[in-house]
């Protein structure tokens, strides 16, 4: 399943590219596929799976797991474009909750960055999950939480530091989380194709969602990526429903530096590492793992790197039921790919895919 062929889609090396991909499939990789890049145009975008092709002939639909982060930060960002929100303001001045002990020092910088002491997920997140637990459940857990660093001296992926922002967005405006990025990112953005969450009665919607490939562990949980309850409850640290065209339109919004969904301020400040800033961060993380606003850098050599070829100045972000999207600022070029397979899995066999469609914009035209 893919749409026209555009010029780019004729490079020397597409072909390889979806060949490859067509290999990864036969190889037992992930049953599911789905990819397109930019590189000043847009490739055609490539749907494979080893099923029959989806009856429907709308997109298919992808839990894009932690893609939603940097969406849900430009977002808080355009309310700091607005005067609405400071980026070095205590969480505790909005949330008195947050009042005590170390975690008075967290700042909406340091929960988009990472930098904030908390958890990635709470010690029983599972448990919570297949009791079908609430946003509001999830940030009681938080707020009752212990740090597990001072804020802004380690950076560590903290999922849960996204649960606040909602919280923080949410009583500032007085909109959800969902209406907010729907009206400020996926409407200017023309991603009508996204969804932080679709309602139980979207059945249309739910439809098309390519069920994540489980292992028999996680099959057994009634709250698993799969369920109706996770793909409705719209998690603000991984619960959007996308396609990698529409995260492409995203991505391309910070490349142009003009878009007035994302304008140049915001795009800059997401885009710059921001753990300089932090006068006691541990220097092998202000070196080696540096995080944006939202967005994190490219890895070289970790596991996670988002390419073997790519410059370390590439932002991007991976999500766990197999989803990877990065950005090249300085060439104007972007890439989403989103799989069934969980990426614990998927990685390596992402990775090549990543490699082999960097090469197809390295080829002369």
């Amino acid at each position: 399943m893919s749409e026209e062929p555009c010029p780019l889609s004729s490079a020397p090396r597409w072909q390889t590219a979806t060949n490859l991909a067509q290999s990864l499939i036969e190889q037992g990789h992930f049953r599911d596929v789905s990819f397109q890049i930019l590189d000043k145009q847009t490739s055609e975008l490539v749907f494979l799976s080893r099923d029959a092709a989806p009856s429907s002939a709308r997109q298919p639909l992808f839990l894009v797991a932690s893609l939603t982060k940097p969406v849900v930060a430009a977002a808080v960002l355009s309310l700091v474009n607005d005067g609405r929100l400071l980026l070095n303001e205590r969480v505790n001045i909005r949330l008195p909750e947050w009042n005590r002990g170390e975690r008075r020092k967290i700042t909406l910088r340091h929960l988009l960055c990472h930098t904030s002491g908390l958890p990635d997920q709470l010690p029983d997140n599972l448990e919570m999950r297949d009791q079908n637990a609430s946003l509001d459940d999830f940030y009681a857990g938080v707020v009752k939480t212990p740090l597990e660093f001072s804020p802004g001296s380690r950076a560590q992926y903290q999922s849960m530091g996204f649960v606040v922002l909602q919280k923080l967005v949410e009583q500032e405006t007085g909109q959800t989380l969902p209406e907010l990025i729907r009206e400020r990112i996926f409407t200017p953005l023309q991603m009508h194709n996204t969804f932080l969450g679709a309602e139980a009665k979207q059945k249309d919607i739910l439809s098309r969602v390519r069920a994540v490939e489980l292992d028999e562990d996680q099959e057994a949980r009634t709250g698993n990526w799969n369920s109706d309850y996770w793909r409705t409850l719209g998690a603000p640290w991984g619960g959007m429903l996308s396609t990698p065209a529409d995260m492409l339109k995203f991505c391309s919004a910070f490349l142009n530096g003009s878009n007035p969904a994302i304008p140049p301020s915001m795009q800059q400040e997401m885009a710059t590492n921001q753990l300089q800033y932090f006068e006691d961060m541990n220097p092998r993380e202000l070196k080696h793992r540096p995080w944006g606003l939202g967005w994190r850098f490219n890895w070289k050599t970790h596991r996670e790197t988002f390419g073997d070829l790519l410059p370390a100045s590439i932002i991007g972000h991976w999500g766990a039921t197999g989803a990877l999207m990065w950005c090249d600022r300085a060439n104007e070029r972007a890439c989403v790919i989103c799989c069934s397979r969980p990426t614990t899995a998927a990685r390596p066999a992402l990775i090549q895919l990543s490699n082999c469609l960097a090469s197809v914009m390295d080829s002369p035209d």
